[in-house]
């Protein structure tokens, strides 16, 4: 009998019932479903699987993408992983300005958390943008959604929280003119998810930004929050440096920002 015979029964048939053409697959993974690394070779020897990289492989049938390699993140790495901020907007058609050049993708991870070695096999086609927002202790499943792309599925941020990644992100990730481009197509947020989050946000910084780039766009939602719960901290911040420092929430934004006919400020 040939080996694809002898297999075909047990855990190769379940290989191809509970995985897709293309799936990235870790190898901890597959032995935790019976199949350990000598038989994970047999089958990459088939033509079943191939190999990305030490301990990860691909099903055949289809060129892994993106998606595939952090759908594998989010369903066996065993850390919480979640497309966020740019990326995430974008997936739900709200990042209508995005910057011409390859695809960003936004994540989060957790804190001192890096992406495996394995994910640059896959900048080719994506530039992989890791975000930490370890000033935010709240219970992150009631802001996260799945949204499917093709036959797989990803844990992304909701819009709420996805305003509050890039207002994070201002300027290390995003500039200040991008995140206002953004916020200007997200006057349908919900105040009360908007709360909680800022509430339970610890980041002086992405608190007043946050809050800056809703009033800016004068959005309806702005005047339902209630700034007394909110951490906005004392002092200057610059964000921008040599900007216009705005006076309400004592930030340093972009100059092309600043009022007609108001004073000039900076720090």
């Amino acid at each position: 009998m040939s080996t694809k015979g002898r297999h075909l029964p047990n855990y190769l048939n379940w290989l191809m019932q509970n995985t897709l053409p293309g799936q990235v697959l870790l190898q901890s993974w597959l032995a935790r479903n019976g199949i350990d690394r000598k038989l994970s070779y047999l089958y990459v020897q088939n033509g079943w699987l191939r190999r990305i990289a030490h301990g990860v492989y691909c099903r055949t049938g289809r060129e892994p993408d993106w998606v595939d390699a952090v759908y594998c993140l989010q369903t066996q790495w065993g850390k919480p992983v979640r497309v966020a901020g740019l990326s995430s907007l974008a997936l739900q058609g709200l990042a209508h300005y995005t910057q011409p050049g390859r695809q960003q993708i936004w994540l989060v991870l957790p804190a001192y958390v890096k992406l495996p070695e394995w994910f640059t096999t896959f900048e080719q086609s994506a530039t992989f943008v890791t975000l930490y927002t370890t000033g935010l202790t709240v219970d992150i499943t009631q802001f996260t959604t799945k949204l499917s792309i093709g036959d797989r599925q990803l844990a992304t941020s909701v819009p709420e929280l996805a305003a509050y990644e890039i207002a994070c992100g201002v300027p290390t990730l995003i500039s200040f003119e991008h995140a206002d481009a953004l916020f200007q197509g997200m006057n349908l947020l919900s105040p009360r998810k908007l709360q909680a989050l800022l509430c339970a946000s610890h980041s002086v910084k992405t608190n007043r930004v946050m809050l800056y780039l809703t009033q800016r766009n004068a959005h309806p939602y702005f005047q339902y929050l209630d700034h007394s719960g909110i951490e906005t901290g004392t002092g200057k911040r610059q964000i921008v440096p040599g900007g216009w420092l705005e006076p309400d929430y004592q930030i340093t934004v972009p100059r092309t920002f600043k009022p007609e006919g108001v004073e000039d400020g900076s720090a």
